[in-house]
């Protein structure tokens, strides 16, 4: 669903409220815009690296259009998910 948001800060908005059950801050968010921006450019120049994100899980992504984006994208989810935000207490 992150693709398909036009608004890069509220698709990770999105994201991370349905992740961790609050809104980032404005850092978080600034951190993670950055994130993405940079692994996509670094996937452009470096395809072979966006493999591993894309060739995981229950849907194969294939060769879209925006398949680079998608392992972006994946790379921010997995940051958020790694994160304090995400960790509960048992």
């Amino acid at each position: 669903q992150m693709s398909r948001t036009a608004s890069t800060q509220k698709a990770i908005t999105d994201a991370f409220r349905k992740l961790t059950g609050r809104r980032p801050s404005q850092e978080e968010l600034d951190l993670l815009v950055d994130l993405r921006e940079s692994q996509w450019k670094n996937f452009i120049r470096h395809p072979e690296k966006a493999k591993g994100w894309l060739h995981v899980g229950q849907h194969d992504v294939g060769k879209t259009a925006d398949s680079l984006l998608i392992a972006a994208n994946a790379v921010v989810v997995s940051t958020i998910l790694n994160s304090d935000a995400s960790l509960t207490k048992r």
